[in-house]
């Protein structure tokens, strides 16, 4: 991860790009809903404020170790030692939730009656600690713009209320606070006060809530705490009071002399990671020693380096530059994400979605391709020199303590501009379907999602897959890449493999008309349908396979030949259903699978065998057809399964498709048929 930030950090500065230098105790909060708490004069809490989790990250702490943090703070809930086989506890949880005024007085009488919680004491004595700690290192700062910081140390620096008081006194604002407040403050602040209930177990487990210590009259300042320009005050100030560092080395990224970096290594709090350590060797671990070195000396690294790369990551990962320089990708698993970073050398911060080209995602406002038509836009033109270079890279969380470098790779405009092209036609290199929203262009998030479910049971169900390599998605993204087509057939080879039985499912349930074939295809397939055929369409387009010409193969004219079977084996049943009781409708009793679905797998095998046994199934459809019964759909059917027979003659053989064939035979099978009305008007004519 190192080269990938020194990279970075030379462009910002080579494009004159001013970058704040970041303290390595300063953090961003996390994604989590927040609490602020307005101290007054005495150091009391008596006002409480909500902020959501979207705000929350914006804001900024200082935090030394797990243990010390200021003006933030995870404060381990509850308070309040309730004991919920009590009659109050009961009444309280019992209570609606949306009688907010009732549930609130009843959590009030719960907390009066109750003590303190084991460890309250001393969650309150380190921060007002680590807060006198702080407070020499931002003197003078009184009269500044951010006066704010230094009167809040101050006030709680001259706390002499005991524990038991000051946390009675903050539990009864935030009572009154979410009383008014929106119903998510109301869940925090249960939370907060009287724990988390485990409704399996009925017990109260803990928690940990997120608050920020603010000033009561914080509008009498510029900047109240709560502030995200508090951020840069608090490592300007850190940075400016910093004990002088004695010694230097050769720093092994510069090769200059510096004071190196012989503490921890900075550890910036990034979106989707969390708290990412630049460089992870844990001294305790002597099984990672190299060479005889562990820890930091493994790398030796100058101080005003590591500070000047932990600055540029966090201007990077910034939340307004999400989905311009940064998005969360899926990982390896359903649950996981890594954090996609890149950027234009020539313009680290412009300000177009590139991300969101290179990932797409659930979040977003728009259609993956008009994101492709803007980002190409905002790039065309540019030259494929060295600063025009994208740099791409991925973080991968194997560990709490770990992250690694999951892909590097860097592409030129021209490249990016091309595949954006290649990607959208490849997308429709298919024939039509019978899919809802059809006509969707999948971004790489799509894909990637696709690819974790493994289909089974016709559809009814799916199991959790490993997703495919991220690099093989971006090898068929980007134009002109040397390992494109190994890729392609990668990701053509586990479509197939996790999502046949889907789209077999969908094909069958399009042929035999109705609802009732649907029901049995789970709701979670969503667009993976369309995201699968999409997927087949651009990796045979990258492998060379034009649909114009493999419309025209075999493969293809098999799937065809067995969608038509499908159809008049459905019209042969609809027509011979019998009512089971006198008087009752007549009913379409539609065996479970049809002719052509059932025969699929046997013309993968051997195209031969396929049609052969198909055309030995088919012949009293056929001649029912042919007959005076026969509807005209039946009739259109054999019309053109008769057609495609004659293609098919001088072109079979006798061997197992391949992947590619596989993918066509499975394209003819799902292409959306003609309507109705135009089939009985062809069966007219013919007659």
């Amino acid at each position: 991860m190192l080269n990938e930030l020194y990279t970075l950090e030379c462009s910002l500065k080579r494009f004159n790009v001013v970058v704040e230098e970041s303290h390595p105790w300063v953090k961003r909060l996390g994604r989590a809903n927040l609490l602020i708490a307005g101290v007054d004069s005495s150091g009391l809490v008596t006002t409480i404020e909500h902020v959501d989790k979207q705000d929350a990250v914006k804001l900024f702490k200082i935090q030394e170790s797990n243990h010390s943090n200021f003006p933030a703070v995870n404060w381990p809930s509850p308070i309040w030692h309730l004991d919920p086989q009590s009659p109050a506890v009961q009444d309280w949880l019992a209570c609606s939730v949306g009688d907010v005024r009732r549930r609130i007085e009843l959590l009030r009488n719960a907390c009066d009656t109750s003590e303190t919680s084991p460890g309250q004491d001393r969650a309150l004595f380190r921060i007002l600690e680590f807060s006198r700690e702080l407070a020499p290192r931002f003197k003078g700062a009184s009269q500044s713009d951010f006066a704010a910081f230094p009167t809040l140390m101050e006030r709680l620096g001259g706390v002499t209320t005991p524990a038991a008081e000051w946390l009675r006194i903050l539990s009864n604002a935030a009572l009154d606070a979410a009383e008014a407040g929106p119903p998510a403050m109301l869940v925090t602040v249960e939370t907060l006060l009287g724990g988390k209930l485990d409704k399996k177990t009925a017990q109260i487990d803990e928690a940990k809530v997120s608050i920020l210590f603010d000033l009561a009259d914080c509008t009498r300042f510029r900047y109240r705490v709560g502030n995200p320009k508090m951020g840069v005050f608090f490592s300007e100030r850190l940075n400016a009071t910093e004990a002088v560092v004695t010694g230097s080395g050769r720093c092994a990224l510069t090769g200059l002399d510096m004071p190196l970096e012989i503490d921890k290594m900075p550890s910036p709090r990034l979106p989707v990671l969390g708290d990412t350590v630049l460089m992870s060797m844990n001294p305790d671990t002597p099984c990672q020693t190299r060479y005889g070195r562990i820890g930091s000396d493994i790398f030796p690294l100058g101080k005003k380096t590591a500070s000047s790369l932990n600055a540029a990551l966090i201007h990077l990962t910034a939340a307004e530059r999400e989905g311009k320089n940064w998005k969360r990708i899926p990982g390896r698993t359903r649950k996981k994400f890594s954090l996609l970073l890149v950027y234009l050398e020539s313009d680290p911060l412009l300000e177009e979605a590139i991300a969101e080209m290179f990932t797409g995602g659930e979040e977003s406002d728009q259609l993956y391709t008009t994101v492709c038509t803007n980002v190409c836009k905002a790039l065309s033109g540019r030259k494929a020199s060295e600063s025009d270079l994208l740099h791409l890279f991925v973080l991968n969380k194997i560990d709490p303590g770990r992250v690694q470098v999951e892909l590097s790779d860097t592409f030129t405009a021209e490249q990016v501009i091309q595949g954006g092209e290649d990607w959208r036609r490849g997308a429709s290199n298919r024939p039509p379907l019978p899919l809802w929203n059809d006509d969707l262009i999948p971004s790489p998030f799509d894909v990637m999602r696709c690819l974790q479910m493994k289909w089974e049971r016709g559809g009814a169900s799916y199991s959790d897959a490993p997703a495919c390599r991220l690099a093989d998605v971006y090898d068929v993204l980007v134009a002109n890449k040397r390992s494109a087509e190994s890729s392609a057939r990668l990701l053509l080879r586990l479509t197939l493999q996790r999502t046949l039985d889907l789209l077999l499912a969908i094909g069958h349930a399009a042929h035999r008309g109705g609802k009732e074939g649907w029901k049995s295809i789970s709701r979670e397939a969503g667009n993976n349908p369309v995201v699968a055929v999409s997927l087949l369409g651009i990796t045979l387009n990258k492998l060379g396979h034009r649909k114009e010409s493999y419309m025209q193969e075999p493969a293809f004219l098999v799937g065809r030949f067995l969608s038509l079977a499908d159809t008049l084996h459905a019209e042969y049943s609809k027509a011979h259903s019998h009512p089971k009781d006198p008087g009752e409708a007549v009913r379409s009793d539609l065996p479970p699978q049809l002719l052509g679905n059932a025969l699929i797998p046997t013309a993968i095998s051997n195209l031969n065998k396929g049609l052969a046994r198909t055309s030995q199934r088919l012949r009293v459809y056929q001649a029912w057809a042919r007959g005076k019964k026969g509807t005209g759909l039946a009739r259109w059917s054999c019309s053109e399964m008769g057609k495609i027979a004659s293609e098919l003659a001088p072109q079979l053989f006798n061997r197992r498709l391949n992947e590619a064939e596989q993918a066509q035979l499975l394209l003819g099978y799902l292409a959306r048929e003609e309507k109705k009305e135009d089939k009985d008007s062809a069966e007219g004519v013919n007659q």
